[in-house]
């Protein structure tokens, strides 16, 4: 028997097959790549949620530590569209801001603290009692200039930030909505669809 009359009698459905394994792969490749953003995903919310429940109970946040090393919800949204609700999108949405902004504050401390001491120039008594917001009653020498200058923590705003952000974050790593997440992530290899 003559290979190319096999090929050409059986030229549809080698199209046929090969067109199907292309789809099956196409679809099998998208499911996947779901799955893993899922999985991933919800690593970060639990990890997050982890270090958060710490600071809650400790007050003290490790500078060296990202509550969000990587922001997998951002670069893969785009997947969960027809999968999740619009408020189950917004509730995911809000927690990696707040989260994604506490990794800023932390940031901002870690870098002023790295920063190298250099002789602060004390302010005047002015200054200081509007930077504190209290009055001022010049103590020691103000002809030469010397004020003393006590209590001033430029980072304090900073940190009641960090505490009202951390506080007002919301926990969703056991709600329904990063239960859909799980249930996606859990697919095995032969549901497509």
């Amino acid at each position: 028997m003559d290979i190319s009359k096999l090929l050409t009698d059986f030229l549809g459905l080698i199209t046929l097959v090969v067109g199907g394994t292309a789809i099956y792969l196409y679809k099998k490749q998208k499911i996947d790549r779901k799955r893993d953003a899922a999985s991933l995903i919800l690593q970060e919310i639990r990890y997050a949620e982890e270090q958060i429940r710490n600071y809650r109970n400790y007050h003290e946040y490790k500078l060296f530590d990202r509550l969000l090393p990587t922001n997998s919800w951002n670069d893969n949204i785009h997947l969960f569209v027809k999968d999740l609700k619009e408020g189950d999108i917004d509730l995911i949405n809000s927690f990696y801001a707040r989260a994604g902004y506490i990794d800023v504050v932390i940031r901002k401390i870690s870098d002023w603290k790295n920063m190298p001491s250099l002789p602060m120039r004390m302010p005047s008594a002015s200054i200081a009692s509007q930077i504190q917001g209290e009055p001022t009653v010049p103590t020691g020498n103000v002809q030469s200039g010397i004020v003393p200058f006590v209590n001033f923590d430029p980072m304090g705003e900073t940190q009641k930030i960090l505490e009202e952000t951390s506080m007002r974050v919301e926990f969703i790593f056991n709600t329904p909505v990063v239960e859909k997440l799980r249930r996606i992530s859990e697919r095995k290899w032969h549901q497509i669809f």
